[in-house]
């Protein structure tokens, strides 16, 4: 079971195996009303899927990692994009050699552990659309 800690502006967190980090991380969210957060964190995972996004198709490449990786790195944040909360993340995983994968992070199961942390602030940044790049970007002049 999901563990986390409050203090000073900071949620530590702890993932078992077997939890999804996304539905984990919206839970405390949810829990904590965080309005937005920046993420960093380490770990383990399976059942991964990455993308790339490139600007002249504007849609995203999506690639599926079975078996259980290194989470060598995860850094994204936690915005508001149409009156919801909204975590984007990007990883860095490694294989058994040490191959590594990195791209935006669409999905990712715990394998033996994942360690967070959220950096968080109560001031919201809100996502607005942005038609020329083709996804919901900063917008630093939202009230």
């Amino acid at each position: 079971m999901m563990k986390y800690r409050l203090e000073n502006k900071k949620v530590l967190v702890a993932l078992e195996r077997g939890e999804e980090l996304f539905e984990s991380l919206y839970k405390i969210i949810k829990e904590l009303d965080i309005k937005f957060g920046w993420i960093n964190g380490i770990g383990a995972a399976s059942d991964i899927i990455l993308g790339s996004y490139p600007s002249s198709t504007k849609q995203y490449v999506k690639k599926n990692f079975n078996g259980e990786f290194e989470l060598a790195s995860i850094m994204g944040n936690i915005t508001t994009k149409e009156n919801s909360p909204f975590i984007h993340i990007h990883a860095t995983i490694s294989d058994e050699e040490c191959n590594a994968f990195a791209g935006h992070l669409f999905t990712a199961t715990t394998a033996v552990t994942c360690e967070i942390i959220l950096n968080i602030s109560d001031k919201p940044i809100i996502r607005k659309e942005c038609s020329e790049v083709g996804l919901y970007l900063w917008d630093f002049n939202c009230g």
